[in-house]
């Protein structure tokens, strides 16, 4: 049992015992987009360097100046705050296009953004605002996030485990009592790794296309550390539960 804030009102509540097998078929559902949407921008990205000169598409975008990297950011914002449109594709995207170094900032500051206003809607307007951002099927795994996230320690594990669906940990954080700079801090330091990674695939891919390894790696190593972090959320989520 744990308590959690919706909006401005106060509640009490626990997860039911079919919980558990509606969290995880909807989660099975967002790994499965996070990951397709994953293999497409490779797919484009190997074709485009194969087919089409993408030294030439990618003068092309940098020569939009400043308006470049901020559109990008506000994509990866509006993939935040728009649960169901996926921000993965973005990051290797941006690696590909602006390499690691800056590719790596925008995306940074894109979750920045996106978290923060997530956050906001979800403590302001309650959980009824927060299933229209968020969608009602991820909503059963909102709920399972709430129950462990109001420690430090379960906030961590959190994150962590749910690295590839970033949107819903900032709206199920927003739902708590936790505090705004904690949010912050523990979100965005979590966040770097994964995003230093998937930001690198992308350049590394542009680098070393003909290298079948590398592009074999990339893949497998992105799917084995989604299936990783679900697994590891559904079996220990529950020794963090108050």
């Amino acid at each position: 049992m744990v308590e959690q804030v919706i909006g401005n009102d106060e509640v009490s509540g626990s997860i039911p015992d079919n919980g558990s097998r509606m969290i995880l078929k909807s989660q099975k559902k967002d790994i499965l987009e996070n990951l397709m949407g994953l293999l497409v921008v490779i797919v484009v990205i190997i074709c485009a360097l194969y087919f089409l000169d993408f030294n030439n598409i990618q003068k092309t975008i940098l020569a939009a100046g400043l308006w470049a990297p901020v559109i990008l950011i506000l994509a990866k914002a509006m993939t935040v705050i728009f649960a169901p449109l996926s921000g993965s594709a973005l990051y290797p995207i941006a690696g590909a296009i602006f390499g690691f170094g800056p590719g790596f900032t925008y995306i940074v500051i894109g979750d920045f953004i996106g978290s923060t206003v997530a956050f906001l809607i979800s403590r302001k307007f309650g959980q009824k605002t927060v299933e229209r951002f968020l969608s009602k099927n991820n909503m059963p795994t909102a709920q399972k996030i709430m129950d462990i996230i109001e420690s430090t320690k379960g906030f961590l594990f959190a994150r962590v485990c749910f690295s590839p669906m970033p949107e819903i940990v900032a709206y199920a954080a927003g739902l708590t009592k936790i505090p705004l700079p904690k949010f912050l801090i523990i979100y965005n330091l979590v966040g770097l790794v994964p995003t230093a990674i998937l930001v690198a695939g992308g350049d590394i891919l542009v680098n070393y296309l003909h290298d079948p390894k590398i592009i074999i790696g990339l893949f497998v190593g992105g799917l084995f550390a989604v299936l990783l972090g679900g697994g590891l959320f559904f079996k220990f989520s529950d020794k963090f539960i108050k």
